[in-house]
């Protein structure tokens, strides 16, 4: 099932039609598996409600007490109303839930005899020994308080109706006398705990709050947070500083590379030239000035302007009127002075070159320094955060003392209250409601079980049959073909029953049933749709396993082409089981075997032979049997004589139905899909998994050949109508049902197409 699901994601994706089950289709799953579906549900459902009515019965009964808090709290204190009777309604409620009431009301009933006779009867009658305890069960609840007021509500069960009232009435009644008797004893003894709570949650209240402020006059950090902004400010400069430096790094040793690219320039100039004079070193080193650091150095801007004056000079005398010659005083000090201005210049690249290194140095040991402070400042912090989740700790435990200490105190001022209060003013608690008899049981609830077990046949109904069909993972739906598959649904022949099986084949060719002639006139009209291919055209016939009416549905198809005016022959090219010349009563001596072993004696003559061979079954449609049975199809087709009777076919026919073998049993199918121009894939309803017959047609696009779709074979009646009425394609549905509604049972009046022209 995963990897048919599979198959949907791939087939949306590949742009095939892709859609989901509508309504209508689950409506037809059910309606197919109805009888199973009852069958498992009801069952199912019955057995449900029988067990459970054979539950034990049980009665139940209710009393209850109406709280009023006395009016003289809220005249004498302050106090919020709604604390004061939450108070109140809590301690009453563990009151009535407590196991000294619930002894209480065990004794009482055991120590009378009628009412323990009451309890214990049910049980004496079935035979089962039990104690008077395990006979008592009641359950205390609280209405919202209304105006103050709220409500406790008693709620006995038992397997008697006197018993539920029994038990009810007693638990009023005890726990009445025993809250008089208790209240001053337990306030008394309330107010001395909560004394002794309240001292103790003060004194650990001052130990906390001492100790933290010993810890921080220890550490000298009153106030952490200004610790912590500077701890963070620091860590943001050193870190700055650091990338600061890095990237001035990355600035010097991208100048030193370019210094180390330009000296291994000079290097090889050097080695070519033998000068070793002044000039030829100046014009080594000109190339340094193309870094900005070392053009800017120190006087190298100065010395390189004076060397350009004074090599002006030099010109301006040796070209002047008179022209100074090389001896002249002032040439020889223009030499002199140019010589010591290139010397100074070779000088300040040098030096240059070496302030480079030197800022790089300093560089390397200022990151240094900063990474040193980083650490310590990282250090420093990780101790404030220590300090800091330690201060949290304390802070955090303080916090809950000092609401400890709230709460005890509020408790204690409530309990003070109360004990002060004169004893007529205490909480009455009124009796409202006595105990009741009760009519019926309250379970098993008869109705309940009723409505339930119906829900429970429902919901099997429907999941039963939705569950299995997507267990089935057959081809059964138009659903399956479109979505699964990936194909186009071509139609859907319903099942067969009024036609005898040799017949069958000439159902179209003898008008026997005119709903499946329609049928196949549909989808002679959804394969023109589909075609890409102008007549002549050969198309193939093929199924995934025998018995799934391949040939049924080629001899019908031929019978509608040849009907609609195309000169058509079914080839039986089932080499194996050849069956088409049996519907007709023809001999299979002669056929397409024995056409292609003539072709390697007279190839001239093939064009008469198979005028001879072919017989005319119906005006436009003739029949080419196989010839005889072989196993070596696929060598036969390799031959050239096939193609020969091939081109043969096509020359004389519009339309070549080639019936073959089932695709997954033989490889006959697939070889000669290579050669023919469409392909229809036959799949009968419930035979096929969706997997195989996808494979299967993958197998068949392989080849090149254009796959048509899917025709759905032996559709059950009772799906007919569902699939062809929502629009799929065929005419099953009107077929059974409005067909003749529609055209009438009268005959006579019809007029034949040919009759007309």
């Amino acid at each position: 099932m995963e990897e048919d699901f599979d198959n949907i994601d791939q087939s949306s994706s590949g742009g095939t039609k892709s859609r989901t089950k509508g309504i209508s289709e689950f409506f037809l799953v059910i309606r197919d598996r109805w009888l199973l579906s009852i069958a498992l549900a009801l069952p199912f459902s019955l057995g449900y409600v029988y067990v459970k009515f054979q539950d034990t019965e049980f009665f139940q009964s209710s009393s209850s007490f109406r709280l009023i808090p006395p009016p003289a709290v809220l005249n004498l204190q302050k106090v919020d109303r709604d604390t004061q009777v939450q108070g109140l309604v809590a301690k009453h409620r563990e009151g009535l839930n407590s196991q000294e009431l619930r002894a209480s009301v065990v004794q009482r009933i055991a120590d009378n005899p009628e009412s323990k006779s009451i309890m214990l009867a049910p049980y004496l009658r079935e035979g089962i020994p039990v104690g008077i305890d395990a006979t008592i069960s009641y359950s205390i609840s609280v209405s919202p308080p209304s105006d103050g007021r709220p409500r406790f509500t008693i709620s006995s069960t038992s397997r008697s109706a006197k018993g539920a009232m029994l038990v009810a009435d007693v638990v009023q009644a005890e726990y009445e006398k025993l809250h008089k008797s208790r209240k001053s004893q337990q306030v008394e003894s309330v107010r001395n705990l909560l004394e002794n709570l309240l001292s103790q949650s003060i004194t650990k209240e001052s130990k906390l709050s001492e100790e933290m402020s010993a810890y921080k006059k220890e550490l000298g950090l009153p106030f952490i947070e200004d610790e912590k902004k500077d701890t963070s400010v620091r860590k943001s400069q050193y870190s700055s500083e650091i990338t600061s430096s890095k990237l001035e790094q990355i600035k010097i040793d991208s100048l030193l590379r370019q210094v180390l690219q330009i000296q291994a320039r000079i290097g090889t100039r050097a080695n070519s030239s033998r000068s070793n004079d002044i000039d030829n070193d100046i014009a080594l080193i000109k190339d340094f000035f193309e870094i900005d650091a070392i053009e800017n150095f120190g006087s190298v801007p100065n010395l390189r302007k004076t060397l350009y004056d004074l090599e002006k000079a030099r010109k301006r005398y040796a070209e002047g009127s008179p022209g100074y010659l090389e001896r002249h005083p002032e040439m020889l000090k223009n030499a002199r002075q140019v010589h010591e201005v290139k010397n100074s210049l070779i000088t300040e690249v040098t030096l240059a070159i070496e302030d480079l290194k030197d800022k790089r140095l300093q560089l390397i040991a200022q990151e240094q320094e900063f990474q040193q402070a980083m650490g310590k400042v990282q250090s420093d912090s990780m101790k404030l955060s220590d300090i800091e989740e330690w201060l949290t700790n304390k802070s955090r435990e303080l916090t809950v003392v000092r609401g400890s200490t709230d709460q005890i105190q509020r408790r204690l001022n409530e309990v003070r209250i109360e004990q002060a209060l004169p004893s007529e003013q205490e909480e009455p608690l009124h009796k409202e409601q006595f105990a009741f008899l009760p009519g019926s049981p309250f379970t098993p609830n008869k109705a309940n079980i009723r409505n339930t077990g119906m829900y429970i046949f429902f919901g099997l109904f429907l999941a039963i049959p939705i569950c299995l069909e997507f267990v089935d993972n057959r081809v059964k739906s138009p659903f399956d073909v479109e979505v699964f598959i990936g194909k186009d649904l071509i139609a859907g022949i319903p099942k067969i029953s009024e036609v005898d099986e040799i017949q069958r084949p000439l159902i179209v060719g003898n008008d026997l049933d005119d709903g499946l002639t329609e049928s196949f006139r549909s989808m002679y009209s959804r394969i023109q749709m589909n075609s890409h291919t102008d007549y002549p055209k050969t198309i193939l016939i093929t199924s995934a396993i025998p018995s799934e009416g391949k040939s049924l549905i080629s001899a019908n198809l031929a019978y509608s082409c040849a009907n609609h005016g195309r000169k058509t022959i079914l080839v039986d090219f089932d080499l194996r089981r050849p069956g088409l010349h049996k519907f007709c009563d023809l001999d299979n001596k002669r056929g397409l075997v024995s056409l292609v072993n003539e072709v390697l004696t007279s190839q001239d003559t093939i064009g008469d032979s198979l005028a001879e061979t072919a017989k005319e079954i119906h005006p436009n449609l003739f029949i080419l049997p196989s010839g005889g049975k072989t196993r070596a199809a696929t060598e036969m087709l390799e031959q050239k004589e096939f193609d020969v009777v091939h081109a043969e076919l096509r020359k004389q026919y519009d339309v070549i139905i080639v019936d073959s073998p089932p695709i997954g049993l033989f490889p006959d199918s697939l070889a000669i899909a290579r050669k023919v121009d469409e392909v229809l894939f036959v799949t009968r309803y419930g035979k096929v998994s969706r997997k195989v017959a996808k494979n299967l047609v993958e197998n068949l696009e392989a080849t090149g050949v254009n796959v048509l779709g899917v025709v759905l074979n032996d559709l059950p009646q009772k799906k007919t109508p569902g699939y062809y009425y929502s629009g799929y394609y065929g005419y099953g549905y009107f077929r059974y049902k409005y067909y003749n509604k529609y055209y009438g049972k009268d005959k006579g009046e019809e007029v034949s197409f040919n009759n007309q022209t």
